[in-house]
């Protein structure tokens, strides 16, 4: 299961879901001989049944260390790093760090280790952070004056139809610089495992993805 998160999994005019990350997660699962569905639904929903339902996989998950062992980790799909963004004209939101970030109101998508990463810097719902569905919806609560910053995906910003020209990167999360993974519930059984992290070793012996020649945390 996944979530819409371009340019890592994506929907075309047909709905047919493509991207980086499902891509290698394709060739994984056919180079293992599996049968498989992606179902697309909102990232809580997706990380909530992996964590509840063995045999389950999910993608693309950010490694985290407090997610360490509750998951069974089988592939790094791509590498992400995460920065703050204000719109392109708000001069007034200024700030170089996380601790001068708290003073104004961020966005984050539910589920995220974005939100977990914020919570732990001190930001709380009540005061300074907003939590939505998905990430589209930070930009449209940012034009409309409702947060001052959003917590997201460089690449997601420059796969936005302006490339991000109206928004403003702040500063970048570098303690989110890590691997989005294909992951699984860690009860899921061993042998589908050592097959998927097989046939991992196959397609990257094949050839790289294209995503992971790019660039590689720390970035």
């Amino acid at each position: 299961m996944t979530e819409i998160f371009p340019p890592y999994q994506q929907q075309n005019a047909d709905a047919a879901l493509h991207g980086w990350s499902v891509d290698i997660v394709r060739q994984i699962m056919n180079a293992a001989q599996l049968s498989y569905n992606i179902d697309v639904m909102p990232w809580a929903r997706a990380y909530k049944t992996a964590s509840s339902q063995p045999d389950t996989l999910i993608f693309s998950l950010l490694r985290t260390e407090e997610r360490e062992g509750k998951f069974a980790w089988i592939a790094p799909l791509c590498p992400m790093r995460v920065s703050f963004y204000t719109g392109a004209n708000r001069t007034d939101v200024q700030a170089a760090d996380i601790q001068s970030a708290l003073k104004y109101v961020v966005g984050v998508e539910n589920g995220q280790a974005n939100y977990r990463y914020l919570r732990e810097q001190g930001f709380r719902e009540s005061r300074n952070l907003v939590v939505v569905g998905h990430n589209h919806q930070l930009q449209q609560m940012l034009e409309l004056g409702r947060i001052d910053l959003m917590l997201i995906s460089d690449l997601y910003v420059a796969q936005l139809p302006d490339h991000g020209a109206n928004l403003r990167r702040v500063f970048t999360a570098h303690a989110l610089e890590k691997y989005l993974f294909l992951a699984a519930h860690p009860a899921t059984d061993p042998k589908l495992l050592q097959q998927l992290q097989q046939a991992w070793r196959t397609i990257r012996h094949q050839a790289l993805p294209d995503c992971q020649l790019i660039s590689k945390p720390p970035f």
